[in-house]
């Protein structure tokens, strides 16, 4: 019972996956004018001791186009959430990435002590795995100094270590250090296009997005002015006209949930999914809405990704792997393994008994099985529109955003606007 609950369906190949997104994106989804080629440039920057990891995507074709600076999450190098800066930088825009090297490698000495793959918080409160005798799953060549393998680390303790990191990474004194190489890289960043260095020439620095994946959202969010305990370094020159914030980092712990969004007058577009709960419980998916509902009104947008949880917000996934663990699940079912309770619907998003699927209503097996790709068309979508209306002034982006994504979403998610 246990191996028919750990048991990983074979995911699709690459193109497969391509095949299906690109599906998902059709019939009504949002499609910018330009589909440019793009060229690309990663570096390393030394800022006070700190060492940063950038990289660069912007069209081929010869021109300036508006800067989108993107920041990644806890353990995610510069190269990360490509899935949405590769669909920005063929619409027509400059992407820059940056990560402090110190963030991307926060959780490898993890990985390495105990290779594990930094789970979602619903697979926290899954049954443990089981090795083939049925005893407790061990360390795969992990053996100990009697010559046995090593027990697994129980999921539990792999939970505290993740809310240790976790916290320490999202406490404002790291917020304002990452504030600090933010604004150092973007001048830097003058610098080079300045020089007319290659793929970095492109950026137009008077139309800058900023746009960030949880850690890289709490960023984005003081840096567009979420009041924060402390003070926070000034921007200098780097002005925004609009951000983007994938998985919003909300921390009820912080206090004052209802004023310190009051100074988010920029357009903002939130992005988070009904199952969006962070692996180190800081934010909770109920929560993530606030930056939204609390920032003054005026170009404010929420997806709300029906069902989506917090991997699928990074990028970094064409949608397959989301719609193979919803089988596994639903596998496990179907063998008559009870889900643990925290799974259960009203708890972390399982399924009650009676038919009704994972998101909430009956549902058919392949309108299940698609909705990961559909969640990540649905972010590059919305994301591209948003970019075009705002910075571009598009009218037809406009219009989509405010008459025809929600027919097109359907029961995958919800566009609202205040």
């Amino acid at each position: 019972m246990l191996n028919a609950c750990s048991s990983r369906p074979t995911l699709p190949g690459q193109e497969e996956q391509f095949e299906k997104l690109q599906q998902a994106m059709q019939s009504g989804a949002y499609r910018p004018a330009g589909n440019f080629e793009l060229d690309s440039a990663r570096d390393r920057w030394l800022h006070d001791g700190v060492e940063l990891d950038v990289e660069m995507l912007a069209p081929k074709a010869a021109g300036s186009y508006p800067l989108v600076i993107y920041l990644p999450s806890i353990g995610e190098d510069a190269g990360s959430g490509r899935l949405w800066r590769e669909s920005w930088a063929k619409a027509g825009y400059a992407v820059f990435s940056v990560q402090p090297v110190e963030i991307a490698q926060a959780l490898k000495q993890l990985e390495a002590e105990r290779k594990f793959d930094l789970p979602d918080a619903d697979e926290l409160a899954a049954p443990a795995e089981a090795d083939e005798d049925g005893g407790p799953g061990r360390e795969p060549g992990g053996e100990s100094w009697f010559g046995e393998k090593r027990p697994r680390q129980s999921r539990s303790a792999r939970s505290s270590e993740l809310h240790y990191v976790g916290h320490q990474y999202f406490a404002p004194d790291r917020l304002q250090s990452r504030l600090g190489h933010l604004y150092w890289a973007y001048r830097q960043l003058k610098l080079r296009a300045e020089m007319r260095a290659p793929v970095f020439a492109a950026a137009d620095f008077s139309k800058v997005v900023l746009a960030g994946y949880d850690l890289g959202g709490q960023t984005v969010s003081a840096a567009a002015g979420e009041a924060f305990a402390g003070d926070m370094p000034g921007g200098g020159d780097l002005q925004s006209v609009a951000a983007i914030v994938l998985s919003p980092s909300v921390d009820l712990a912080e206090g004052q949930v209802r004023g310190r969004f009051q100074k988010l007058t920029l357009p903002m577009l939130s992005i988070t999914g009904s199952e969006d709960n962070d692996p180190y419980a800081i934010s909770s998916a109920p929560v993530r809405t606030a930056l939204w509902e609390y920032a003054p009104a005026g170009g404010k947008y929420l997806l709300l990704l029906q069902g989506g949880g917090h991997k699928v917000l990074a990028g970094s996934e064409l949608g397959g792997r989301f719609a193979a663990a919803e089988r596994r699940s639903e596998a496990a079912l179907a063998e008559g393994i009870p889900m643990a309770a925290g799974r259960r619907r009203g708890g972390m998003g399982g399924p009650q008994a009676g038919g009704s699927s994972w998101f909430g209503g009956s549902r058919t097996e392949e309108t299940r099985r698609d909705q990961g790709y559909k969640h990540v068309a649905a972010v590059i979508g919305t994301t591209t529109a948003f970019l075009d209306m705002v910075v571009k002034n598009d009218e037809f982006a406009h219009a989509w955003l405010q008459e025809k994504a929600n027919p097109w979403l359907g029961r995958s998610g919800s566009l609202k606007s205040r």
